[in-house]
This record gives C-alpha cells, structure tokens and sequence, in this order.
C-alpha cells in the first residue's frame, strides 16, 4: 500500500475515531445513568488503563508494523490459533461499532430532517445504512482523501464541542445537577468503566495504517497516543461541564441523546441545531475511522489466510478493495438488521455491551502480547512489559465484573460469539500455518 500518512494525519484519524462529540451524544448518558457523580473518575480509569495498552501499541508497532495491528501481535506472540482467535474478537467487536454508530447518525439525520421517523428503528436503521455506503464509497476512493475530510470533519468538531461545553460551564448550575451528587461506590463505577472502553476507543485505527504511514516505525503508535490523550482530556472537560447542567434522571431519560439534552437545557432549537449538526460531523468521521481499521484488519488476516485470500489482495491502486467492499455490505446488513429491534434504545443498548466488552477483550490480548515479546527486553520492560502487563490486569478484573453485572441476553451474546469462535480460531489457525 501507498505510503502516504504523516503523523499529523494519524493523530487526526485517532481521534476523529473516538469521535468526542458522538461519544458524548450516545455513551455519557448510559455512562452517568450507571456511574453517577462519578463518570469522569470512571473516565480517567479507562484512559489510564488505555494508555498503558497505547503505549504497548507504539512498542509493538516499531518492532512489528503490521497492518493487522492487534490480530499480528497476538499471532507473533501466542502463535497462529491465538492469533486468528484475536481476529475474530477483532471482527465481532467491530462489526457491532459500525453498527452502533450508523444507527446514531439515522437518529440524528432523521431529527433534522423529518422529526416524525425518529422513533421508527426501521427508518434509522434504513438512513444509517446510507451513512454507511457513503463512509464506505470514500474510502474506495483511497485513504489519503478519507484522511482529509476527518481533518475538516474533526477541527469542527473539536470548535462546536469547545463552544457548548463553555456556555455549559457558565450556566448556573441546576438544582440536583449530577455534579452535586455523592460519589456511587466502586461496584457501581464497573459498568461504566466497561461502557468508557466504547467511548474512548478508536485510537488504536493508527496501528493499522502502519504499512501507509511515512517515517519512523513509531509514528502510528504516536499518533494513536497522542489522539487517546487529546480526546480523553476534551471528553473529561466536557462530561465535567455538562454535569453542571443536568440531573441523573435528566440523563436517565435521554441516553441516547445527552448533547441534546444538554442543549435543550442551554438554550433550546438553536442549541439543538448546532448540536445535532456537530454529533452528525462527528459520526461521520467516526463511522469512516472505523471502516478503515475493519479494512487494513481484513487486509491482514486475507494475506494471512484467515480470511479468504481475494481479502489480502491489492487493486491496481494498490488499496484493499475487496475488504472495503465486504465491510460495508457488512455495515449495511446488520444496521438493516438492528432495524427489526422493537425499540432503537433496545438494539443500542445489546450492540453496546457486547462491543464494550470484546473491545476491552482484545486490548487485553494486545497488551498480553506485549507482555510476552519484551519481557526479556530490559530497554522495553516499562511500557512494554510492566505497564501493559498492569492494563491486562485491570482488563481481566473489569471484564469479569461486568460480565457478572451484565443482563442475561448479553451474556449469552459475549458467551456464545466467543464459544463461537474457538473452533473457528483452530481451524483457520491451523490452515494460516501451513501457508505462512
């Protein structure tokens, strides 16, 4: 592939895939509804947690830059049956991100367009699908030109964010505001510790540009870095603000749609205009973010021979057509499917915990892999080994907890998809083996 991202254009992509705004809009309000008083203390875990698994990333990236990202360094380390186990996770986790962010950005095209489908899953399901063969038609035409529009995407984003979260910090703070409420023990911080995985995820799409990044092997490592820091610190300014200015239940009532709550209270249609018009940049740039780490992961795993082999091959742009192609028919049939839900908080809401808890699952097995490649490396053994080896730790504790706190049809979902996978990990283990 063409080498054509400087670190600049990695930083952007890092962080237009966490996307603050969307992240926001859809994930603070299930956030506080769990963690209260104290979401940006369940925040700063998650981003101290993530930077010990980023900074694995950027030593992994220098010694194996692999577009495969976290799929690659669980094979180099654990060997071809671990490694194709990690591409599954990879692929269940990241198929469902897709999904839950095309069906935010039908909500919001919808309430500005025709206010009456909103509430119509098939209606929102039907416009994100279209959010999706746009995202996807992009980035046919190359990453370079994808790179450009998150930049325009992103820095509007990043303005409109800095302008509420202003006028959110001047506004009186309101009677029974989240922010006046004692701190929820610890046990009630773990499933928004789980649902935070989801909303700062995303930096780790630089590792996957590594075979199109220019200069030294670090640069998406510190790109991804540096977009996980600059998106946590704005998340936590803003969740800080916006906690002045509405009660639990406030939020309790609109978890799908926490920017527009906070606008309604700022300001109403104007507020809520501009709000939806940033949460809808901010989707964009997020959903395309997300297809391409899918694709770059496909691209990997089709050379490898995990996936078919058409997957691993290159146009004569030498861009992986196909894996973009498949990913957003991909994208589109299963946003098409969550349109069925009975209602679009029901479908959000089983896509959230399941993609939460396989997104903390394979920065446990990146961060392991980490682990077992420095561990005899003295120059290494903090953020290659001690480091990392705390992030599996704490994932490890926080998945189980959440996997014991979840409801029953999500446990059955994670249970089962991974029980899925087993056999598949074994069989396309063994068959990538005998190629590579």
């Amino acid at each position: 592939m063409h080498r054509v991202l400087k670190l600049a254009d990695l930083f952007v992509i890092a962080a237009a895939s966490i996307g603050p705004a969307f992240s926001l809009a859809t994930i603070f309000g299930p956030m506080v509804a769990v963690g209260g008083s104290g979401t940006p203390l369940a925040l700063a875990i998650v981003a101290a947690i993530m930077i010990c698994v980023a900074l694995a990333y950027r030593r992994l990236g220098e010694r194996h830059p692999d577009a495969g990202s976290a799929y690659a360094w669980v094979r180099i380390a654990f060997g071809p049956a671990a490694g194709a186990y990690a591409g599954w996770v990879l692929i269940v986790a990241n198929i469902f991100a897709v999904v839950a962010t095309s069906m935010p950005a039908g909500t919001y095209t919808l309430s500005l367009l025709a206010p009456g489908l909103v509430d119509t899953p098939f209606a929102d399901a039907l416009v994100g699908a279209g959010w999706v063969l746009a995202a996807g038609t992009l980035l046919y035409f190359g990453l370079r030109p994808t790179a450009r529009v998150t930049y325009v995407l992103l820095v509007a984003e990043l303005v409109i964010l800095a302008v509420v979260a202003t006028a959110a910090l001047l506004h009186p703070v309101v009677s029974h505001a989240v922010a006046t409420v004692a701190l929820p023990g610890v046990y009630a911080l773990v499933p928004a510790i789980v649902i935070g995985i989801w909303m700062i995820d995303g930096w780790e799409v630089s590792a996957s540009t590594a075979e199109e990044s220019e200069g030294s092997p670090q640069t998406p490592g510190l790109g991804g870095l540096t977009g996980l820091l600059v998106s946590a610190a704005v998340l936590g300014l803003c969740m800080t603000a916006f906690m002045r200015v509405g009660t639990l239940d406030g939020y309790a009532a609109h978890v799908g749609d926490a920017m527009g709550f906070v606008g309604s209270i700022l300001g109403g249609k104007a507020w809520r205009l501009a709000i939806s018009i940033v949460v809808l940049v901010s989707l964009a740039a997020s959903l395309q973010t997300t297809l391409v780490y899918l694709t770059r992961s496909f691209f990997a795993l089709g050379r490898d021979r995990v996936l078919p082999g058409a997957l691993g091959r290159l146009d004569h742009r030498r861009q992986p057509a196909a894996g973009v192609a498949l990913i957003t028919i991909l994208g589109i049939v299963f946003t098409l499917v969550s349109g069925l839900s009975p209602t679009l908080k029901m479908a959000f809401d089983f896509i959230l915990g399941g993609t939460s808890f396989f997104l903390g699952a394979l920065f446990l097995m990146s961060a392991a892999a980490a682990v077992r490649i420095f561990a005899s490396e003295r120059t290494a053994r903090i953020d290659g080994m001690l480091l990392p080896g705390l992030a599996v730790v704490a994932l490890a504790v926080v998945l189980g907890f959440s996997l014991v706190q979840g409801t029953l049809g999500n446990r059955i979902f994670i249970l089962g998809s991974a029980a899925v996978g087993i056999p598949l990990a074994w069989w396309r283990g063994r068959a990538s083996a005998a190629i590579v």
